[in-house]
């Protein structure tokens, strides 16, 4: 089942489904910082923004580096992102979603590829451990 998408600049990056509840999306209030008449700094709520917890174990050189392209970019600008919310029967939801937080996978073990007519290909590096947080730009009620 697909969890999340990152679609950065129309190429979109289909995360693998996470395993033991390594995928949480859940709602938080959101404030604005609004400054008085009488220069006093008050928060103002806005309504509920996402928020996307990701996790995965293994993945492999090509999806890592497009991965953290899409994290990298995520930072730095808002980017279009479908997530799967506790509430949907499959449903994925599409918003804007700064990447808030993540880490860089670690490098665990190289693993030898066999294609379908038997031959095996050069070892492939594996990756692990990978997190990241996203928060939606704006409220989405």
């Amino acid at each position: 089942m697909t969890l999340l998408i990152l679609d950065v600049g129309g190429s979109p990056v289909t995360l693998p489904e996470s395993q033991k509840q390594g995928y949480k999306a859940y709602k938080e209030p959101g404030f604005v910082s609004v400054e008085m008449i009488t220069r006093r700094t008050v928060l103002e709520r806005r309504g509920d923004l996402w928020v996307v917890n990701y996790q995965y174990g293994f993945f492999t050189d090509d999806m890592m580096n497009q991965v953290i392209a899409a994290c990298e970019k995520g930072r730095a600008q808002a980017i279009l992102c479908s997530f799967l919310p506790p509430t949907s029967t499959g449903e994925l939801l599409t918003a804007k979603f700064f990447v808030t937080e993540f880490n860089y996978p670690s490098f665990m073990w190289a693993r030898s590829v066999t294609t379908t007519d038997g031959t095996t290909g050069e070892p492939q590096p594996m990756w692990a451990d990978f997190s990241m947080v996203m928060r939606e730009v704006q409220p989405s009620d």
